[in-house]
């Protein structure tokens, strides 16, 4: 198997069927927003390749996928002024294209977004106030840190390096940050990440990859789930979720760990390749590595998938057991105090389940 719903390749055959899957949603929704006649006219008329690498911007996608739901002025507005940018060819205008590319790929790091959800809060440890900017760094740093990052991604996991070339288009600075790194992705905006940049750690490239890790999980999730219905769950039920503080809807929960697996297959990989010594990274990775064990013995209980999930939870169990055998072969176990670890992950189900006594577990 190659766990392509979980792990990343060079031509990633899954991806691809489902990029052409949403560039065809996108077509359909387009042809009936209400941009200006000779605009769409225009448009209808250009060669099919055209049409999907303009459909298929991060910048435009979420608009029409906005403005399927909600019909706003200022959104539509936007949207026809892409639209006369590029059938006019003036590329440099589009959103899509501002600002610089960073070092080792063709991703943009810019602070340049037309998605209409960027302000709103998607995880209840992140507090800003819908400001996209650069913090306490300047754009010369960031770009630094990031080329450095992508630089170790490509020593650690050349596969999914180059996937990253293929399924994102632009990183948004979201400011810096102090002990954490927060990330974020949104359900409508696929192919844009929402990043901070930690500045008092040690390996600042590290928290990057990870957040690199999880958040293009996240728009691969939301790239199947835009074609796909993953489960027949009731929708109104919140789970126990090991690694949010609250109680949390399904989709929520199954996002959560298609993104942890693969972060702690990297990081083991990282931590295998270069031999690290580092205490705390590895207690994070085996921590994490615990609770996506927790997380399967909820979705075994509650989960009614579809056919599709069923074929993306046997990547990710397939995933998981070659992380058990880097932990084994490289005897993390023994390095750590594993009884602290599975503390840790019992005081978090006891607080969630304390501060939410309905969520199922």
């Amino acid at each position: 198997m190659t766990q392509e719903s979980v792990l990343w390749y060079e031509n990633n055959t899954m991806v691809v069927q489902y990029k052409e899957k949403f560039y065809h949603k996108l077509s359909s929704l387009f042809s009936h927003i209400n941009v200006e006649e000779w605009l769409r006219a225009r448009f209808w008329d250009l060669e099919s390749s055209k049409q999907r690498d303009f459909l298929l911007q991060s910048d435009v996608s979420s608009l029409i996928l906005r403005l399927t739901d909600e019909n706003t002025v200022s959104q539509l507005n936007l949207l026809n002024q892409e639209l006369k940018y590029f059938l006019d060819w003036n590329f440099k205008s589009l959103c899509h294209n501002q600002w610089e590319y960073i070092k080792w790929t063709k991703i943009r790091l810019t602070l340049h977004d037309n998605n209409p959800d960027n302000n709103v809060i998607n995880h209840p440890d992140h507090t800003w106030e819908g400001m996209l900017w650069w913090g306490e760094k300047t754009p010369e740093e960031w770009n630094a840190v990031f080329s450095k990052a992508f630089e170790m991604l490509k020593e650690i996991n050349y596969s999914f390096f180059m996937e990253l070339q293929w399924m994102i288009q632009k990183i948004i600075p979201m400011n810096t940050s102090h002990g954490v790194h927060n990330s974020c992705t949104y359900r409508q905006c696929i192919g844009t990440l929402y990043l901070w940049y930690t500045i008092d750690t040690d390996f600042p490239e590290l928290n990057i990859i990870e957040a690199l890790i999880h958040e293009s999980s996240h728009n691969k999730f939301n790239l199947i789930a835009q074609s796909e219905t993953l489960y027949n769950n009731n929708s109104d039920q919140n789970y126990y979720s090991p690694y949010r503080p609250d109680a949390r809807p399904l989709h929520g929960v199954l996002i959560w760990v298609h993104a942890l697996v693969p972060a702690v297959f990297v990081l083991l990989q990282w931590i295998k390749k270069w031999m690290i010594s580092d205490y705390r990274w590895k207690q994070k990775v085996v921590l994490y590595h615990i609770k996506n064990k927790l997380w399967y013995n909820v979705i075994k209980k509650f989960l009614l998938p579809t056919e599709t999930w069923n074929l993306i939870l046997n990547d990710m169990l397939e995933v998981m057991k070659q992380c058990d055998s880097i932990i084994q072969k490289y005897k993390l176990l023994q390095e750590l105090d594993v009884s602290e670890i599975q503390g840790r992950a019992k005081k978090h189900f006891l607080e969630v389940k304390h501060n939410y006594p309905t969520v199922q577990y």
